[in-house]
Formats: C-alpha cells, sequence, structure tokens
C-alpha cells in the first residue's frame, strides 16, 4: 500500500530561483520528447519508446552543460511522464473510448520528482559466525534537527527547509517537489504493510445530491456548503482586476497570483470538508461497511443546468477518498448500480409507476403507503443492494432479505427479480 504524505517546505531564495529554472528545463525537455514521438511517427512510421529517449538524454548530458546542471533522476520521471501519457492514450484508442486524450504541449511544470535508492549499511548484530552484518536501507531523504523545521535533501541543491507537523510512516519510495500558488510542498511516498479487512458488522448507505451533499440510511442529512457558489463573488473582482492590467506587467502577474491563491483555497476549503466528513462516517459513527453508488459524474456534468453544482460538490474525489481511507484502516467501501434507487420503494420493493422528477422531494408508495424523504428511501436501497450483493458475509444490521424467488412469488411479489429490496416478511434478520 502506497501513503503519500505533503508537508511545507521553504526554500531560499537563491534556491527557489534553481528550482523554478530547473522546472523550465523539464517542461522544454517533456515537450521535446513530446515532439520526436510525433515526428517520428509521422515521417518515418517509427515508435520512439522510453529507453531510446533516455539514451539520448544521456548524450545529451554529455555534450550539453544546462543539462547536466539538472539531476538526471528528474529527467528521467519528466520522460516518464511523457511515456504514460502516449501510453494512457493508446489504451483509449484501443478501448474506443470517446476522448482519446492526446497528450498536450505543456506550458508549464509545477513539479519534479526523484527516486530514493537503497545503500548497503553495515550494522553490529551478534551472530554464530561474527558481530556485522550488511544489509540493504533506503536512504532517508530528512534530516532531523532540533529546531522547528527539519532539512530536505534534494539532488545538486542542498537541504531546504521542511515542516513535518505529523510523523513519516513507512518505507519512503520517492519525493515530488510540487509548486502551488500557496508556496512550495514536498509529496513524500511511502511503501505501506497492507491493512487486513475487519469484519463488516455495522454498514451504512449513502445518497449523495446537490441540495444535500449526502443523506445516509439513518436519516441524517449533511448541508452542503457550496465552496464555488461562496467563492463566485470574489472571483469575479479577482478576474476583473486581472483583465484591467497590462500584459506582461508585474501588476498583472501579482494579480493572477492572488487569482490562482484564490482558486487554490477554494480546492482546500473542498478537500478539509470531504476528508472530515468521510473520517466522520467511518470512525465517528463507528461504522465499517460504507455504500454509495457507482456514479459516472462525467455524464452528469453535460446537464448545463446542473454542471457547476455537479462539479462543486466534487463527488468523484468523495468517493475516491472513501476507497482509500477504507484501504488504509482496513475498512469496506462498495458501490452499486445506482438505477431506480429514487424511483423503487424502499419497504415493498416496487417501482414507481410515474416516473418522479427532481423537484419532487419526497417519495409516497402507491402500493404500501410508505412515505419517506425522496434522498432518505434511495440510501436505503443502496444498502439494501449492497447486503444482497454480499449477502455471503455477516451483516450485523437490520437488514432482511428475500431468499429465493419461491418465497417471493407465495408473498404475491410481482417483481420476483428485485430481491435485493427487502421485507421483513420474508427471512429473518441476518
Amino acid at each position: 500500500m502506497r501513503l503519500t504524505f505533503r508537508y511545507p517546505v521553504y526554500p531560499t531564495k537563491t534556491q527557489e530561483t534553481t528550482l523554478l529554472r530547473w522546472l523550465d528545463h523539464l517542461c522544454e525537455l517533456q515537450n521535446s520528447a513530446r515532439h520526436d514521438r510525433i515526428v517520428a511517427l509521422e515521417t518515418e512510421d517509427r515508435f520512439v519508446s522510453l529507453s531510446d529517449q533516455q539514451e539520448l538524454l544521456t548524450a545529451a548530458r554529455e555534450k550539453y552543460d544546462d543539462f547536466r546542471e539538472v539531476p538526471q533522476d528528474f529527467q528521467n520521471h519528466a520522460l516518464r511522464r511523457n511515456d504514460k501519457a502516449f501510453a494512457n492514450f493508446r489504451q483509449r484508442c484501443e478501448n474506443g473510448a470517446a476522448k482519446k486524450g492526446f497528450p498536450r504541449y505543456k506550458k508549464r511544470v509545477r513539479s519534479l520528482t526523484w527516486s530514493l535508492r537503497k545503500h548497503n549499511k553495515i550494522v553490529r548484530k551478534k551472530t554464530e559466525d561474527t558481530d556485522k552484518q550488511t544489509i540493504r536501507v533506503r536512504e532517508n531523504p530528512i534530516r532531523e534537527t532540533a529546531w522547528k523545521h527539519n532539512r530536505l535533501k534534494v539532488p545538486k541543491l542542498g537541504e531546504v527547509k521542511i515542516y513535518m507537523h505529523r510523523p513519516l510512516q513507512g518505507d519512503p519510495k520517492e519525493v515530488t517537489l510540487v509548486r502551488k500558488a500557496s508556496g512550495w510542498y514536498a509529496h513524500i511516498s511511502c511503501e505501506l504493510p497492507d491493512t487486513p479487512k475487519v469484519e463488516p458488522t455495522d454498514a451504512i448507505a449513502v445518497d449523495v445530491g446537490t441540495t444535500h451533499y449526502l443523506t445516509t440510511s439513518e436519516g441524517e442529512k449533511e448541508d452542503n456548503p457550496r465552496w464555488y457558489r461562496q467563492a463566485e463573488g470574489l472571483l469575479r473582482k479577482h478576474s476583473k482586476d486581472l483583465s484591467r492590467k497590462k500584459l506582461g506587467s508585474n501588476h498583472r502577474k501579482k494579480q493572477q497570483h492572488k487569482l490562482a491563491l484564490h482558486h487554490e483555497r477554494t480546492v482546500n476549503r473542498r478537500k478539509d470538508f470531504i476528508g472530515k466528513l468521510v473520517y466522520k462516517l467511518y470512525h465517528h459513527k463507528k461504522n465499517n461497511v460504507l455504500v454509495a453508488e457507482n456514479l459516472n459524474a462525467t455524464n452528469m456534468v453535460k446537464n448545463k443546468h446542473l454542471s457547476k453544482s455537479i462539479s462543486d460538490v466534487s463527488w468523484a474525489t468523495f468517493f475516491k477518498w472513501c476507497a482509500d481511507i477504507a484501504e488504509r484502516d482496513g475498512l469496506h467501501f462498495h458501490q452499486v448500480d445506482p438505477k431506480n434507487t429514487s424511483q423503487t420503494c424502499s419497504s415493498c420493493g416496487k417501482k414507481s409507476p410515474k416516473k418522479l422528477s427532481l423537484a419532487i422531494r419526497t417519495f409516497s408508495c402507491q402500493f404500501c403507503d410508505t412515505t419517506l424523504d425522496r434522498d432518505h428511501n434511495a440510501a436505503l436501497n443502496i444498502l439494501y443492494r449492497a447486503a444482497a450483493a454480499l449477502r455471503g458475509e455477516r451483516w450485523v444490521a437490520t437488514l432482511y432479505e428475500a431468499r429465493n424467488k419461491n418465497e417471493a412469488r407465495d408473498l404475491d411479489l410481482q417483481n420476483a427479480t428485485q430481491l435485493m429490496l427487502f421485507d421483513a416478511r420474508t427471512s429473518p434478520s441476518l
């Protein structure tokens, strides 16, 4: 399991100037590697591999001083990013994706990455033959100090101040320096052993939306903060101020930095909310199973009336963080088919004969007279579908399940295939 730790770093003016110069070089290198692949394919009908470009890089480092100035590990990672972009493009073409996503020309590069290698270390350990033993350990990029800031070792740059607000865990694999509007950050990727999964005992399902961010199967709602809507007024002011600045002037660069900082703060607020919400659903409420819908947000944002609201809630990030935290802590996260979860009664399992529009927020069943909040009803259906799909596991929750089609037929259920929708009459609780 890979876990990435992010820490703020504080380079000096001289170090920042060097880093910016390296980023410009890596941008030119990545665009040059992209151009070579395109030209070779169009003129010679030849595929240029990653190893071919790494050989050209070695020859360029022997010939040019500006190539030797930048650490070779940074340049190799830039070539790997370019190779990964072309590999993903070919994969999308083979799969017949609607958007192929051809690798684009890079105007700027904001990160540089280097790998942490292993070296031999002699340790004193009493054995039958000798009291010394040689082991291979990975180099530690952090030098601890007695002061507030530790030191991060950057190749060919020296030590940079880093504020480690939380301890580093696992075996560090690689380090990435990222430049953002608010400053520089170090992303240290560490390898940790996989956490064994716990036994699923307490389950909860969520139905996401735009009016409320989500509704749980217990009927609790979480308000939607609408981060972008709140920041829209100040965003408009910054954009107007930017349009009035002269092109290429220092005032325009300062205003661009203000606008970028405003966007970054909005993103940080959204991520902070999502992270606390996922932690709350798992740990504060003491649930070890979380179930949600498998939504395709890419297609949903094509709705011109809801595209801004759907992009603002960032469902894809929420689902990804649910899966990541479940993997990190040994919990469970499942996604089910979202079809008709809002159109089906959670009590009798029958679908509404008339399709309910989004304006109708209360679900009223015409067959069993059940009246529920629309989102609460959908969350219950999501939970029942997951329980039916995972019926081999032990679920200590108020879940009921129809065992087979014969029992459903005896109870005069019209749709016997919808056995995922539970009824207390069919079987005892699991």
